[in-house]
């Protein structure tokens, strides 16, 4: 039997270094959002909800001078302490969400993650820790030759993963979708051919179901029947929309209340939750917060005693909430 020293891939399935499968059930943090970070966050509190996994933000540049500062050693500390608590920790770029040229994660973020000081703090956690390479960059359906633009995006990420496994790191990539992540069609065709270029054969393919206007409930059926290791790493119960060179913040309903402003398809996160739970997929929501959209968040103020009413039903939803359907295992 192969021995495991970091999580991995089977076919379709996570596995642990026990060769069990493990269905991730977690939350995003938008960590470095949260001001009061480092020194105070809300890890503790979310750690309450029972999740094992949580989707942290983190970025090379903020990006902002007033953000408070932030070092290689707080993001070593915060690892370490998702994982004693039984947390796998998914470490996410958030430099170029929503860039259309995917080509951008090689020159920009690349560097970052094979430079020596990131990947000796990475090395001490790679018994448990995934690696998310990029949010949400590349076009597919929305550039103007979609076929060109998938070509040009498995070429990135195939340049991205020699380079992660050059730098000597056999840890799980995750890779998100095209189109802000929502693209979840785009993999039928990168998937295997990604998979194939990966000398660890150990990827992840990440999904975003900001599905107001895009029918991805209908690729899922077929992803599984390709055998693909598919992750729904934000799901949400409302989607925003760029007007007039502007984000109007939960201007779509993905929860079937009809609040907001935009019209949908009818998608809602309550049915698709339904779906991945029967079919054993593995999600994560968006967000703890912080978040610009208020009715997005799970808790009002970050504790776990004031979860919003979307943090009540991703909680203790007796059919697919985190309480009844996440299960923790030993990561150290």
């Amino acid at each position: 039997m192969a021995t495991h020293t970091t999580l991995y891939t089977s076919g379709a399935d996570l596995c642990g270094l026990d060769g069990k499968k493990i269905i991730l059930r977690g939350v995003n943090y938008p960590l470095l959002d949260d001001w009061n970070f480092p020194g105070k966050d809300s890890l503790a509190e979310i750690a309450k909800t029972g999740v094992n996994a949580v989707r942290i933000q983190w970025y090379v540049n903020y990006g902002s001078p007033d953000r408070p500062k932030y070092s290689l050693n707080d993001l070593d500390a915060f690892l370490l302490r998702c994982a004693t608590a039984g947390m796998i920790p998914i470490l996410m770029l958030s430099d170029l969400t929503c860039a259309s040229d995917a080509g951008l994660v090689n020159s920009k973020l690349i560097p970052w993650w094979t430079s020596a000081s990131v990947v000796k703090v990475l090395q001490k956690h790679a018994k448990y820790i995934v690696l998310n390479l990029a949010n949400e960059v590349g076009f597919y359906r929305w550039a103007d030759n979609p076929q060109t633009a998938l070509t040009s995006y498995v070429a990135a990420y195939k340049t991205a993963i020699a380079n992660i496994r050059r730098a000597g790191l056999t840890v799980p990539l995750m890779i998100d979708a095209p189109d802000c992540g929502t693209s979840l069609d785009a993999f039928l065709t990168a998937g295997p051919q990604l998979i194939t270029a990966d000398p660890n054969h150990n990827l992840l393919f990440s999904a975003h179901a900001y599905w107001a206007a895009y029918d991805g409930l209908l690729f899922i059926p077929r992803c599984i029947a390709a055998k693909l290791p598919i992750v729904f790493a934000e799901v949400a119960n409302k989607q925003d929309e760029q007007v007039n060179g502007t984000t109007a913040y939960c201007y779509y309903d993905l929860d079937g209340t009809h609040a907001g402003p935009g019209k949908t398809n009818g998608f809602t996160y309550q049915s698709l939750l339904t779906h991945l739970q029967k079919d054993g997929l593995s999600w994560l929501v968006w967000s703890w917060g912080p978040d610009n959209c208020a009715a997005r968040q799970l808790s009002t103020n970050s504790t776990f005693a004031s979860l919003s009413t979307f943090g009540q039903d991703i909680v203790h939803n007796p059919n697919y909430g985190l309480i009844t359907t996440s299960h923790r295992t030993k990561l150290i």
